[in-house]
This record gives structure tokens, C-alpha cells and sequence, in this order.
């Protein structure tokens, strides 16, 4: 569907859309950086363990890579306090030099949020969505680490309403995580867009809600191969305002000055 069309998909004024923005780590410039930044963040830790805590680099390399394998595989265990959880990670990875797990992972988590930290850009581009449109966002994930995420990134200066899987019964893709953020905002699926990064979650979710329009931020996975299609694809976060014309907000709206009542949306 050609970007313009946006003002008139499925007959809904724009002035009507809320925006549901899925995924927390995509929210850079690029979809790729995530990924960058875990590795540039990988490689100066490596260095640290080296420089600071004397670890021959062959063994820092290795603990650095022990380590965030059985992080992703398993980011919070439950049973254990998320601090407590990370740092039993880092001392069964760091093996003989399992004294320095503490502070290795206080290091860790400084890095973590340095390289995970939304650009001045991305800031600058919510902020202006929100002078137009309601926000939302929505992440899978326990809820000890999202929430951590959510306050280290100070999110919830730039949504106005957040939900967390862990919090909650389901995650997405099941329809009802996206219909709860409908009912908190008190608009309905047909009035709102979702933007995300990952075609099986988020994409399928949104279709599956109904919502009005699906716009995914495309990373190396193609939709050819996938069953429900995004709406709209765009390379970047920041080409959304191509989709979602920024309202000036010295000026009224065409229905205000047109009609004195309300749809309720």
C-alpha cells in the first residue's frame, strides 16, 4: 500500500488513530542497532575485564559470550531476584574468576543501558507524536527486567499507557494484550495503528486485534514467507511521520472547525 493512502485506509480520519509502539528495542533509528549495540557494548566489556579486572582476553571473550548466551536464554529466573539472577550468571560464566561476578555485573548493566538508550532523534520523534496521537506500548517479557527497562530508558515520559506480558495473561501475539491497552485508553481497535519489528508477534497480533492499519519496521526477516502481511513497511522508525502526518498545534483540525460534536473515539 502506497504511504499516502494512509489518510483515507479504511475510511478513518487520521485525527481518529492511536499508535501502539510494540517492542522496546527497536525503538532506534535503525532496527539493526540493537544488535550493534549489544556487540560494541560486548566488546568494550571485554576490554574492561582485560584493562580493569586483569582477565587474559581469550578468557574474557569467553565469559562475555557464556554470558550473554545464558542471558538471552534465559533473562530472569523467577526464584531469584533479577540482580541476584545476572549475577549468578556472570559467576558461573567468569569460572575462576567468579570474585569479580558482582562487579562485573554492575559494569554489565551500565553498559546495558548506555548502548540500549533511545537517540535524540527517536526522543524528539515521540515526543512529537504525542502532541497528535494517544501512545502506547507494549512489550513481552518478565516483569521485573521489562520494568526495569521501561525505567532506565524512562519510557513512560513519552507513552501514555504501558503493558508488560509478565504482568499480565497473555502476550503477544494474543489479540486481548492489544485489546486491554484499547480498553485503558478507551479507544477502539479500528482506531488504532501498530508499529512494531517482529512479523510473528507483533504484525500477526495486530492483525488478529483488528486494528486499523499494521506498519513494521523491516529487519532481516522477509514477510514474503509470512502468512499475514504488514500494512505499511518502513526502513526506519523515524519515516512513521511519512504515515502519520504530525498535527500543528497552533492550528485547529478540519472536523473541529467543521463539526461541534464528538464521535467518542
Amino acid at each position: 500500500m502506497d504511504p499516502s493512502q494512509i489518510l483515507c485506509y479504511k475510511n478513518i480520519r487520521i485525527c481518529n488513530f492511536r499508535i501502539f509502539f510494540i517492542h522496546i528495542s527497536y525503538l532506534s533509528s535503525k532496527p539493526e542497532q540493537p544488535c550493534i549495540r549489544c556487540i560494541s557494548s560486548s566488546y568494550q566489556l571485554n576490554s574492561i575485564l582485560v584493562e580493569k579486572f586483569h582477565v587474559p582476553a581469550s578468557d574474557a571473550n569467553r565469559s562475555t559470550t557464556t554470558f550473554l548466551q545464558s542471558f538471552v536464554s534465559c533473562p530472569h529466573n523467577p526464584e531469584y531476584d533479577i540482580a541476584e539472577w545476572r549475577t549468578l550468571l556472570w559467576t558461573q560464566a567468569l569460572q575462576e574468576y567468579a570474585n569479580i561476578a558482582g562487579e562485573v555485573y554492575s559494569t554489565w548493566l551500565i553498559l546495558r543501558y548506555k548502548y540500549l538508550a533511545l537517540s535524540a532523534d527517536v526522543i524528539s520523534l515521540l515526543k512529537k507524536l504525542r502532541r497528535t496521537f494517544t501512545l502506547a506500548l507494549i512489550t513481552n517479557g518478565t516483569s521485573s527486567s521489562q520494568w526495569e527497562k521501561i525505567h532506565c530508558l524512562k519510557l513512560r515520559s513519552y507513552f501514555d499507557c504501558l503493558l508488560v506480558s509478565g504482568d499480565l495473561p497473555w502476550e503477544k501475539p494474543n489479540k486481548n494484550i492489544f485489546l486491554q491497552a484499547c480498553e485503558i485508553l478507551q479507544v477502539r481497535p479500528e482506531n488504532c495503528v501498530m508499529v512494531g519489528d517482529k512479523l510473528e508477534t507483533d504484525i500477526l497480533g495486530g492483525k488478529e486485534a483488528r486494528l486499523a492499519a499494521t506498519v513494521w519496521i523491516s529487519g532481516p526477516e522477509s514477510p514474503r514467507a509470512f502468512q499475514f502481511q504488514p500494512d505499511f513497511t518502513l526502513a526506519s522508525v523515524l519515516e512513521l511521520p511519512r504515515l502519520l502526518p504530525l498535527r500543528t498545534p497552533s492550528l485547529p483540525d478540519i472536523d473541529d472547525l467543521n463539526s461541534n460534536s464528538s464521535d467518542g473515539s
